[in-house]
């Protein structure tokens, strides 16, 4: 049995806690992992308690991201295809895949940008579309070209500026006259 010498406040003595070695001070450590288990299980279950219950409504997108000509984001996923000056596209790496996930009860788009997970807000008016508080996971791959792919896909989804779309692609336009090319996931 592994034992941890830990002092213990004095709070925590008293019958009910007859895990306790009082006169040594010392946690038997499964008793001591128990009691962390079942403290984080009961803050789950508080936490599912207080979350707001959401539907999915698929038929009504909100106002943020209206259909254009028949075309609405709302609960759509999509794969980048290709990526930069429209002249000189950059296709993805091959053993990649960067995605983009709109969903229509958030306004907000979540994805993979080929290492790290990612989540935005969304805001879109007509044509015109934006990515904003982007946030995303600090991984780095051990293969640098994919982490310069990954941050050039960032920067291009914050820069955003329109949206076009295609039979079964997805086309946004970003500063600089650079594009993002998606095909229907």
């Amino acid at each position: 049995m592994i034992k941890l010498n830990i002092g213990v406040p004095n709070f925590l003595y008293g019958p009910a806690l007859n895990y306790l070695d009082e006169p040594r001070k010392e946690f038997e450590m499964s008793k001591f992992f128990a009691l962390i288990l079942a403290g984080a299980s009961i803050l789950v279950i508080l936490a599912a308690g207080c979350s707001e219950a959401k539907t999915n409504d698929n038929t009504n997108p909100p106002a943020s991201m209206p259909a254009i000509s028949g075309h609405s984001l709302a609960n759509t996923s999509w794969v980048l295809a290709s990526y930069g000056d429209p002249a000189n596209l950059n296709t993805v790496i091959a053993g990649t895949k960067i995605t983009l996930a709109f969903n229509a009860a958030s306004d907000h788009a979540s994805g993979n940008g080929g290492v790290n997970g990612y989540g935005g807000d969304v805001t879109r008016t007509d044509n015109q579309i934006s990515f904003t508080q982007i946030i995303h996971t600090e991984m780095a791959s051990v293969n640098q070209t994919i982490n310069v792919q990954e941050n050039t896909y960032f920067q291009l989804l914050a820069g955003s500026q329109n949206v076009e779309f295609g039979n079964g692609s997805l086309t946004i336009h970003c500063q600089g006259g650079q594009v993002l090319n998606f095909i229907a996931a």
